[in-house]
């Protein structure tokens, strides 16, 4: 009987980027982080239950969506230089559960960060590895309720529009341009700067051999639904009040000083959130890796994935946190709720620094060195989350305590609202706090619900582009109409100390002249009530 005397194959280690992906099923695995990402989300945003409104955001859309409820039609006699997502889920959420209070609309926001963290965990996984799957989803819930409470906590614009730009770069990531595109729609249909995930798409669309009809895909998906929504609600009004009237507002930053203080203020926010993750920065290897693709190929194994496909994989974070970081510059304001968008990109990157890092790491002191090499990436990771979790669990229990700003006054002065005026008494407010209609229930006397469409002020913009000149274009003909036709039954002048002070305004001196008489005087606001009503 002859022995094999051949020597067993010696084990080959590859790189990560190449090994085989496990056989074992990840689907209970899924279903579990799904569930605890989703309760978490649910948990970091009980206080936002709290309060009835967070910010003036929160009045407008409501206040939009009570008009839409009652036969107003969008970007006619509901207008806003936004697109429509917004407005259409605030009035499905009414529609659902009554326009008293904003539970659904809160209920939905804690839906939509939870299917952010869950797709930005997915997305990890495809990346990295299902070792930063959880953390990835951790980082993304944790870090969105990093900045103010007004920010972290109001159900607007940004916290639904991270699920679409989530599904694109995940779509992406797995070859589906078309899903990616129609995603990339939505986000853009939910915020104009939602356009920005195409930048890391594109690369990815671009390479391979189908790389023509990846783009194809990558373009209708992206353009279809907007020329739709477009057609539906009327091409002209539509492309003016999404992309062309916000020239003025646009052109107009703040000053130097207030710039550096808000985008400074939200980027000590964040690296607030992932410092457990900075503190890896300094084992970052000093020379690049040698690329997988050809280590594969010198130890005789078949690559998962092409050399380019790699490389842009690799990138993806970087691209995608800097189109974001476009995002939130445009015109230069720099509110803390434009930050919300870098929170999935930046966990992203964060994962990668700690893959990077526990690769090779081949700097900064010893004993993280060696603490990293003991721990690997899956340790290292889900303690930056820990870390990350626990300054969350600080921030959220600092929101409980947290109010909203000018919260008393509004509610104040629309309580005085109620009692000098009737049910379905027309109502206009010279102000800055729309949630005003809301609060009240009050029925606007006009469409343009803030002084901002008409004077063009923001807060912390240039108070020299403050002014009937600087409005909408086309808005105050249109404003005179409505005051002449239809003059409200109780008119707010919330305009103390403000650049557009109610008596630079002939058309409204004019209004209150004519059989108005003061009935309120809240912290600085007026509310005047028509005698004939």
């Amino acid at each position: 009987m002859l022995l094999d005397t051949r020597r067993p194959a010696p084990r080959v280690d590859l790189p990560r980027s190449v090994r085989p992906r496990s056989r074992v099923p990840g689907g209970p695995r899924r279903v579990t982080e799904a569930v605890l990402l989703c309760l978490l989300a649910l948990v970091l945003r009980l206080p936002s239950f709290r309060r009835p409104f967070w910010s003036p955001d929160e009045g407008y859309l409501a206040t939009q969506a009570t008009m839409l409820r009652t036969g107003g039609r969008l970007y006619q006699n509901v207008v806003d230089r936004k697109p429509p997502v917004m407005p259409w889920l605030y009035e499905a959420c009414f529609a659902f559960a009554g326009d008293g209070g904003l539970t659904a609309v809160r209920i939905a926001a804690v839906a939509a960060l939870g299917a952010t963290a869950v797709l930005t965990a997915r997305t990890a996984d495809q990346l990295l590895g299902a070792w930063a799957a959880l953390p990835a989803g951790v980082l993304t819930v944790t870090a969105s309720v990093a900045l103010p409470a007004p920010d972290a906590m109001a159900a607007t614009f940004e916290i639904f529009m991270l699920p679409a730009t989530a599904v694109a770069l995940y779509c992406g990531v797995k070859d589906r341009f078309l899903l990616a595109g129609l995603a990339v729609s939505v986000a853009v249909l939910t915020k104009q700067v939602g356009l920005a995930p195409l930048l890391p798409l594109l690369p990815l669309a671009l390479e391979g051999p189908r790389r023509r009809r990846n783009t194809v895909a990558l373009a209708l998906g992206a353009v279809a639904p907007v020329a739709i929504c477009a057609l539906v609600l009327g091409v002209h009004r539509f492309t003016f009040w999404v992309f062309l009237s916000s020239g003025s507002y646009a052109s107009s930053p703040p000053g130097a000083q207030v710039i550096a203080e808000h985008a400074a203020s939200g980027l000590v926010s964040l690296l607030t959130a992932f410092a457990a993750v900075l503190v890896l920065l300094p084992l970052l290897p000093r020379r690049r890796r040698t690329h997988s693709l050809r280590v594969a190929r010198r130890r005789g194994a078949r690559p998962r994935r092409s050399a380019a496909h790699s490389r842009r994989t690799d990138r993806l974070p970087v691209v995608w946190l800097l189109a974001s970081a476009g995002g939130v510059s445009v015109g230069w304001h720099f509110y803390g709720h434009y930050f919300l968008q870098l929170v999935p990109p930046a966990a992203l990157l964060a994962l990668r620094v700690i893959d990077v890092s526990c690769e090779r790491p081949s700097g900064g002191p010893a004993v993280l060195r060696h603490l990293v090499e003991r721990a690997g990436r899956r340790g290292v990771a889900l303690s930056a989350a820990a870390c990350s979790l626990l300054v969350a669990a600080c921030w959220t229990t600092a929101a409980w305590q947290t109010r909203p700003p000018q919260l008393d006054k509004t509610l104040a002065v629309a309580n005085a609202v109620r009692d000098h005026s009737a049910p379905g008494a027309s109502l206009f407010v010279w102000g800055m706090h729309p949630e005003t209609y809301w609060l009240s229930g009050r029925p606007p006397a006009s469409r343009y619900l803030t002084a901002g469409l008409l004077t063009n002020f923001s807060g912390g913009a240039d108070i020299r582009r403050v002014g009937p000149e600087y409005a909408v274009p086309g808005s105050w003909p249109v404003f005179r109409r409505e005051l002449a036709d239809t003059p409200p039954c109780v008119l707010v002048d919330d305009s103390a100390d403000t650049p557009y002070p109610l008596a630079d305004y002939p058309e409204l001196r004019t209004l209150l002249a004519d059989g108005y008489r003061r009935v309120a005087d809240i912290q600085g606001a007026r509310v005047y009530r028509r005698d004939d009503c």
